[in-house]
């Protein structure tokens, strides 16, 4: 790996964690599901599975949440919704958007036997609370993927395919 590709890296997870962060203060509402079906499409699954694990083990860190109940579903969802960009990479972004939102409930879904089983919730409870909160996680998913993934794929691969020639997937 390269220093320009290692720091192309660091300012993809650099970018991830920091608009999570930011956005916590609105429960649900993120661009992490656009931003990991966009570096899936553009930067392929080898390297974003570098940045997807960066990014859950600094969210961990920094959120004190740093356990393999947390840690563990994070990244199955997350390298799932990476391997869908991957795979949707030429599809319309109707498709993208769409496979977000199944991308966005199989991360919530990793979540509940975890909270039932250690955290000792009730399954009811849990999914009836929870509901308002997947809502407006899939809504803002859809949106933004639909709105913005184009646009966002078309800057990064013309940044690096035809300004830098760098090709952080080794596509070709």
């Amino acid at each position: 790996m390269t220093v320009k590709k290692l720091c192309y890296l660091v300012a993809f997870t650099t970018i991830l964690f920091v608009q999570e962060e930011v956005l916590t203060i609105i429960p649900s509402v993120q661009f992490t599901f656009l931003l990991i079906l966009l570096y899936g499409a553009t930067i392929g699954i080898g390297y974003g599975s570098i940045v997807v694990v960066a990014h859950v083990l600094l969210d961990n860190l920094y959120m004190a949440s740093f356990t393999i109940f947390t840690i563990g579903p994070m990244i199955i969802g997350y390298e799932v919704t990476l391997i869908v960009g991957y795979l949707l990479r030429n599809k319309s972004e109707w498709i993208m958007a769409t496979a977000s939102i199944f991308c966005a409930l199989l991360y919530a879904g990793l979540f509940i036997p975890i909270n039932i089983y250690v955290y000792d919730v009730d399954l009811l409870a849990y999914v009836i609370a929870d509901i308002p909160f997947d809502l407006v996680m899939v809504s803002c998913n859809f949106i933004t993927v639909l709105f913005l993934f184009k646009p966002l794929k078309r800057v990064i691969e013309d940044s690096f395919r035809n300004r830098y020639d760098l090709r952080l997937d080794d596509r070709g």
